[in-house]
């Protein structure tokens, strides 16, 4: 099993191979296999792209997925042949720089619907798959998306509203339109996870004639930590089986199982497949499970650490700065 990351190595982004805890540079693995390769007679990988990056092993999945296979035996075997890198010194970036969008499934989990309906409309019915659609809206792609260990800007937000919410995030990994949900993981490249940042106090917009600000709420910069790792999809038996955990100073906040999710991966992947195409790259987050801090009337500040913890994807960490 390998993982994918997007590391900072002398001042510049790389694609990183993952192997346990230690990374590495997959351009150089690359290199080192073509030349292992071309002594022993063998064809050259044909699918990682030079130079390598994140969204040019999307645009080329599943076949990128059989090369990077090769090279991770390749390191298994050989793993003096690159240096690597210890995950726990490493400089992680977003895993991709640069999605081409960013879909978030709001109240997506049974229990968040509930707990969100008691507090802002006691004793109304709550979202269930029965009666209602996926619910989706976009989020930016460039300035609200950091990286493992990067910080989360309090500043921006003047009453300091800001609350987390752990997800599981779904990255594409091939064009498609019209996806039946039973299809839905051919798809798929591959899972990682994502912090949706809320200013809640910019949620709720001061208008008469609108109710809620995304944009507003959900795009600040720095408020969609990603990461550390992109999983493929064929290292995750069943992405709806998965522990999530959210801590905030090591207290657990969010506990829950993806198995509570209101609408599937594959039922959201083809609510949005119906009228658009969904793009390598693309990132869709899959919602947020109960204890989110606006049921608490508990929210993030400065020197505060929150984990985002997903059963075999790893955990995403980030200061409040």
């Amino acid at each position: 099993m390998f993982k994918l990351a997007t590391i900072e190595i002398k001042g510049a982004p790389r694609v990183a191979l993952a192997l346990g805890d230690t990374l590495y540079d997959l351009e150089s693995v690359a290199a080192a296999h073509t030349r292992k390769a071309g002594k022993a007679g063998k064809a050259p990988l044909a699918s990682v792209p030079r130079p390598v990056t994140m969204l040019g092993l999307l645009e080329r999945w599943p076949a990128a997925f059989r090369d990077l296979q090769r090279l991770a035996t390749f390191v298994e075997a050989q793993p003096r042949a690159v240096p690597g890198v210890a995950a726990a010194r490493a400089k992680f970036r977003a895993p991709i720089l640069y999605p081409p969008r960013i879909f978030t499934a709001g109240a997506n989990y049974n229990a968040h619907s509930k707990e969100m309906t008691d507090i802002l409309r006691p004793g109304s019915p709550y979202t269930t798959r029965e009666n209602s659609n996926p619910y989706c809206f976009l989020t930016s792609s460039i300035g609200p998306v950091i990286g493992h260990r990067d910080k989360i800007l309090a500043s921006q937000v003047p009453d300091k509203k800001i609350d987390w919410e752990g997800e599981l995030a779904v990255v594409i990994g091939r064009k498609g339109r019209a996806i039946r949900p039973e299809d839905a993981r051919s798809y798929v490249a591959g899972y990682t996870i994502v912090n949706d940042v809320t200013a809640r106090s910019f949620v709720v917009p001061k208008r008469l004639d609108f109710k809620i600000d995304w944009l507003m709420g959900k795009c600040a910069d720095t408020f969609c930590p990603m990461g550390p790792y992109l999983v493929p999809d064929a290292f995750i038996e069943d992405p709806e089986r998965l522990s999530l955990k959210t801590t905030v100073n090591d207290q657990v906040m969010q506990d829950a199982r993806t198995d509570d999710l209101t609408h599937n991966i594959g039922d959201l992947l083809a609510f949005l497949s119906q009228t658009m195409t969904l793009l390598p790259g693309d990132v869709l987050s899959t919602g947020t499970p109960s204890g989110v801090g606006f049921g608490r009337g508990v929210f993030l500040q400065p020197g505060d650490v929150v984990k985002v913890e997903i059963e075999g994807i790893g955990t995403l960490e980030n200061p409040v700065a």
